[in-house]
């Protein structure tokens, strides 16, 4: 039977255990969009001048505002990592609740986003572009909202309904495998903002 590593605390900290699931889980979800990109390139490669230019009908610099937002999130959610292992609960909840606040930012630019492509008839009918641009941002944002649901889950804290030690334990769990999923959902965007706006952007 598979035996759950313990990892040893540090000094004043809480002891966590690593549970692999979450990379599984990172690994498979990856793999699925790594799928999509190739796809994408190929259909890519077989219609460079649409593509490239329906990308220049993409704004980019919202889409690297967006990316800069997720990257300040995710060192948010990483510092809450780091005091949360220490034991500074408190800590961590406001943090998590700063990256949230942080990460609101890049829906609310991705709403704008969508608004200003349908309000001049740009759907994911209009070309094999923009099927593949709604296709992939929108499969991102679905993570992404998982991803805040999340964070709201652990700006809770320790549940206060299991015994200290158990809730601290499983907290720190949560923590780190949420973490993670976070950071996925930032490197993700930083990859399709690569070859959405990007690629092929003169």
């Amino acid at each position: 039977m598979h035996q759950t590593e313990v990892v040893p605390a540090p000094e004043g900290g809480v002891r966590r255990e690593r549970a692999p699931a979450i990379w599984i889980f990172i690994a498979m979800d990856c793999t699925s969009f790594g799928v999509l990109f190739l796809v994408f390139m190929y259909e890519r490669m077989g219609q460079v001048a649409l593509f490239d230019e329906a990308s220049h009908l993409l704004n980019a610099p919202l889409g690297f505002f967006n990316a800069c937002v997720l990257i300040t999130s995710s060192w948010l959610v990483a510092w809450a990592n780091i005091v949360g292992r220490e034991g500074r609960f408190d800590e961590a909840r406001r943090l998590m609740l700063a990256g949230m606040a942080v990460a609101s930012i890049f829906l609310i630019v991705k709403v704008i986003e969508y608004y200003m492509k349908l309000s001049v008839g740009i759907t994911v009918k209009t070309n094999a572009f923009f099927l593949f641009y709604y296709a992939l941002t929108g499969v991102h944002l679905m993570h992404y909202l998982g991803g805040m649901v999340i964070l709201a889950i652990l700006a809770q804290g320790p549940s206060p309904y299991l015994p200290a030690a158990e809730a601290k334990a499983s907290y720190l769990r949560w923590l780190e495998g949420g973490s993670l999923y976070w950071h996925m959902v930032d490197l993700l965007w930083i990859f399709i903002f690569s070859i959405l706006y990007l690629i092929g952007a003169r």
